[in-house]
């Protein structure tokens, strides 16, 4: 039987498509990207940050490693973009529980709920956030740090509207943020982050534990504040930082 010829086509691999259908090159690189952020959280999943390689990552994206430097500077350039789409992912699913909800415990309740949630159905993201950024060293610890301070806010939004409640102290609130991340990094590290959402009922009491009564804010022009509908400045916690 002869060789088939060098037009013919392999079977389940099509070629991307030519002439005035062909994809764009802005197409191209933006699927590889997409690509190369999915794959460096696996990597780094199985490897650990310090020993994943830019082989690695590319070998899982499926893409040419000259593709890669097309995209990122280098491995840690790579890893604070797929950290930032983490993040972005979990504070929008906690910031829209926040706001979707009314009074203080179902805000707490239902953030920390969908929390959980994201992170018991995304491990290798889970691990990015938890175990492997406050890890890299740098800018991107610096970054993590950010990180917590944005959610630290969202405390004070959480009490919006409940005249029994006031916010825990801005010194406080890093604090509950790290108790919560710290109980988080204890299943994920014993590799059972299915488990995540049943911490949800003893984080939400020890969040509102936190939260005093309205003549506990050290001012009444504090607590005039904290009853106020979010201004655009206070809506800045949803963006970056």
């Amino acid at each position: 039987m002869p060789a088939p010829e060098a037009s013919e086509k392999s079977p389940g691999k099509l070629p991307l498509p030519r002439g005035p259908y062909a994809i764009s090159a802005d197409l191209v690189a933006a699927d590889q990207r997409r690509r190369l952020l999915e794959a460096l959280p696996r990597a780094v999943a199985e490897h650990g940050f310090e020993a994943t390689t830019i082989d690695q990552i590319v070998k899982l994206a499926q893409v040419r490693r000259n593709s890669f430097y097309e995209q990122f500077s280098d491995k840690r350039d790579c890893f604070a973009a797929a950290y930032e789409i983490a993040q972005e992912r979990l504070l929008g699913v906690i910031t829209y529980q926040c706001y979707t909800q009314a009074g203080l415990a179902p805000r707490v309740g239902s953030a920390l709920a969908a929390g959980l949630e994201l992170l018991a159905a995304e491990p290798v993201l889970t691990r990015l956030i938890v175990i492997e950024a406050p890890a890299a060293g740098g800018a991107i610890v610096a970054r993590h740090h950010q990180w917590l301070d944005r959610y630290a806010r969202l405390f004070e939004f959480a009490a919006i509207d409940s005249p029994d409640a006031a916010p825990p102290k801005a010194s406080v609130a890093p604090a509950i943020v790290g108790g919560i991340v710290s109980r988080v990094k204890q299943l994920v590290l014993a590799g059972e982050c299915e488990r995540l959402p049943a911490l949800g009922p003893e984080l939400v009491q020890l969040t509102l534990s936190f939260y005093g009564a309205p003549g506990d804010l050290p001012s009444s022009a504090t607590a005039a504040e904290s009853s106020q509908p979010q201004s655009p400045e206070r809506a800045s916690v949803l963006e970056p930082a």
